[in-house]
């Protein structure tokens, strides 16, 4: 193989994807510069429809159903959330006729509805509101609205608006196109919002054009093809748009691990003192102040923040009480990890305390070699390099893309409160004698609640991210919880547990299907690591063995699917009295027939919701 080759992963691609797919498909994967040019993406992308889907979906964690719908032609979007989404996500992409998009959310028996996806995306180009900018007729904002509410009484999908890119004569002034964009942005903005509720979210196209060196502006391909933009402008914003798709469906990070000096702040507080740090927002400091700013707001949208420091914790701890400049304040953080020891250790640390993967952190370091001790130790983790100036922080930050929160749960704001609680918890629990004792003295309480639509989403969130304490790690979309929380022999619940510390929210769910008159399947049985070691999978089992009892079944059948991370439930049904029937390589089921024995539940209350008919 040449060296020109063995330098091009797409070349490389090329020449083993018949051989080996697999590994064929982790190059394309790695091929960086399939976002360099038109013609470099076409080329990954023909290759990428050469890999079979099956290969596709082993290396993904989590099958996506997304639409794409919209007033002009969208097949280089539809292209670029193949590529931009393959690491992660395995999409399975429904692209709408064109300009047919209001049909399409409106008509029950359309092809979006018998695609049933779990996120939709509609692109309402300038370009065909106004027939290519000949004409700036109103846009029918009512139409759009009842398009969107008529779509939103049948589906629990988010809907994801691509707000109209500026038309070539807009100047930024008072002239008539510059109206008519600006009304219009915000008039959809409004009507989506109305009608999709919390499940809006709009996408503007304008900082993904404005950071691309070329033109964005090609009306030649809207004349020839429909197409809104220039090709390599679409290709960006599918780029884009996949972030936004990822962190709705399946967000990556939920801790975010910041170093202190020359991050935080300009400076060293052990040589300079908290009185002598950088931090006015009128000089070259201004930089430190802006990714605080950052992650005020990524720890308001529920990220968990660990300061990560090799520094004296009574040094940094002044600057926070003595520097009124701070933006960040010790109640924002989740943890201190501040000591002379390797930041990869106390990142372990921080992990093992919070319970969370160590795929889930970002870390956050001005340091190159810090960053490369946590890397070599810790490649899980994820590491954002940094540039060389403070000013480009924050913005560096926000272009990887990770800290974005499109829907918001009750649990997402409270995260750091919650974890306050299970510090307290914690303490609790080391001041008693025995386990079983901090058990009985938690006044555990689990509020078992019908899924439906004040709780889909919190519980499609559930479904789609819990890993550790899930017996099957089954996908499911909103679509399909909706429609089994609609259908009155399904038992699908989901758990508010409470204790004497708060209220951890919304925090499990259970789905039982029927297969037949006589046999239930347990599809779904899932705890937040939040609540993990309380005995609340005992409440929830008792409170499934007491509706089946109800209904007299024969059979409730279970399975154990292990993945990496869910090793923890490997024996939980047989702990429930469940018998092992078949055990084929890793993949268990087991059969309980007995629902007149009650689950052992010796440490939690189970309350119906009082709005449970």
């Amino acid at each position: 193989m040449s060296s020109s080759v063995a330098a091009n992963p797409l070349a490389q691609a090329r020449k083993t994807v018949a051989e080996d797919p697999g590994a064929a498909y982790e190059l394309i994967l790695q091929n960086s510069d399939a976002w360099l040019s038109v013609s470099s993406f076409l080329s990954a992308v023909q290759l990428l429809q050469r890999i079979p889907s099956e290969t596709r979906e082993q290396r993904a964690k989590i099958e996506v159903k997304v639409a794409l719908l919209g007033n002009c032609t969208l097949s280089y979007t539809a292209d670029a959330l193949s590529l931009a989404l393959g690491p992660t996500i395995f999409p399975k992409i429904y692209t709408g006729d064109f300009d047919q998009w209001a049909m399409d959310l409106i008509d029950t028996a359309s092809g979006l509805a018998n695609f049933a996806p779990d996120v939709v995306v509609v692109h309402l180009s300038s370009l065909g509101f106004t027939k290519g900018g000949t004409d700036l007729a109103a846009v029918p904002i009512k139409q759009i609205e009842d398009a969107f509410r008529s779509f939103a009484d049948r589906s629990n999908a988010p809907v994801i608006t691509i707000l109209p890119e500026p038309l070539r004569e807009c100047t930024g002034g008072s002239s008539q196109t510059d109206c008519w964009y600006n009304e219009t942005r915000e008039a959809i903005r409004r009507a989506s919002k109305h009608a999709l509720g919390n499940r809006a979210i709009t996408l503007d196209a304008v900082p993904t054009l404005l950071a691309m060196n070329s033109d964005w502006a090609a009306a030649r391909y809207w004349n020839s093809a429909k197409i809104p933009l220039h090709p390599k402008a679409c290709i960006a914003l599918g780029r884009r748009l996949a972030r936004v798709i990822e962190n709705v469906t399946y967000p990556r990070i939920k801790v975010i691990a910041v170093d202190c000096d020359n991050t935080l702040w300009g400076g060293i507080v052990g040589e300079d003192g908290s009185k002598g740090l950088r931090l006015s927002p009128f000089d070259e400091s201004a930089g430190y102040l802006n990714l605080q700013r950052l992650l005020k707001e990524a720890a308001a949208n529920g990220f968990l923040l660990v300061a990560l420091s090799k520094n004296d914790e009574e040094n940094v701890r002044e600057v926070f009480d003595q520097r009124p400049e701070m933006i960040l304040k010790l109640e924002d953080f989740s943890l201190l990890k501040i000591n002379w020891g390797p930041k990869s250790q106390n990142l372990l640390a921080a992990a093992n305390e919070l319970n969370l993967a160590l795929d889930s952190f970002l870390l956050i370091d001005d340091s190159p070699f810090e960053r490369g001790e946590v890397a070599a130790a810790l490649p899980d983790v994820v590491i954002a390099e940094l540039p060389p100036d403070p000013d480009e922080y924050a913005t560096a930050i926000t272009r990887l893309g990770l800290l974005e929160r499109p829907l918001l749960s009750d649990e997402d704001t409270r995260r750091t409160e919650l974890y306050r609680q299970e510090q307290a918890r914690q303490t609790a629990r080391e001041a008693v004698i025995s386990p079983e004792e901090f058990l009985r003295d938690l006044q555990l309480e689990v509020l078992a609640t019908p899924v439906g639509a004040e709780n889909l989403d919190r519980v499609a969130q559930l479904v789609a991210k819990t890993n550790q304490f899930n017996l099957t790690t089954r996908r499911h979309s909103r679509d399909k919880l909706g429609a089994w929380a609609s259908d009155p022999n399904v038992y699908a619940y989901c758990y508010r547990v409470s204790d004497r510390f708060g209220d951890a929210g919304i925090t499990g769910v259970c789905v039982a299907l029927p297969k037949s008159d006589r046999v239930f399947e347990l599809d779904t049985l899932l705890l937040s690591c939040r609540v993990i070691g309380r005995t609340v999978e005992h409440a929830i089992m008792e409170h499934l063995r007491q509706w089946l009892a109800d209904r007299k079944p024969e059979e409730l059948r279970g399975e154990y699917l292990p993945t990496p991370k869910n090793g923890l439930v490997a024996d939980l049904l047989p702990r429930f009295g469940f018998t092992l029937i078949s055990n084929v390589g890793d993949r268990k089921q087991y059969s309980l027939d007995d629902f007149q024995r009650p689950i052992a539940n010796a440490f939690a209350k189970i309350v119906e919701d009082p709005l449970t008919d």
